[in-house]
């Protein structure tokens, strides 16, 4: 599998390259991660990280919107977090609703799903898109 991030890629073989590779931060304490199967272009899941909150998508095929995983844990309801990472748009932040706001300890354990079973993981709940 390769992990792919902003002018960043890793060659992923096992959990421990995984974990080396999601333990990247950027200089701003961010990173954007895309796991993308080395047979294939699809499915794909990405993960944009601030700290220690991320958001993470699934995209099964070309041309499919999506699917957002729904938090179980994290920031308050209704408001909303600014993802901030090298190469974002706009520079100074994404701003994310937090239904949409994970603890990257989640997103860790829903990229090692994906890496192994290279589908989306039943662990979470997910919003399509």
């Amino acid at each position: 599998m390769r992990v792919d991030g902003y002018r960043e890629s890793w060659q992923v073989a096992d959990d421990n390259d995984l974990d080396a590779a999601l333990g990247f931060r950027d200089d701003q304490g961010g990173a954007l991660f895309w796991l993308v199967p080395d047979e294939a272009d699809y499915p794909t899941l990405a993960i944009r990280v601030s700290g220690d909150l991320a958001d993470i998508c699934y995209f099964p095929q070309d041309g499919h919107p999506g699917f957002r995983v729904l938090k179980s844990v994290g920031p308050p309801e209704g408001g909303m977090t600014t993802l901030v990472y090298r190469g974002c748009d706009p520079a100074s932040g994404e701003v994310t609703h937090n239904e949409f706001i994970v603890p990257f300890e989640t997103a860790h354990a829903v990229a090692k799903e994906f890496f192994r079973s290279r589908q989306m993981s039943e662990a979470v709940s997910w919003f399509e898109l």
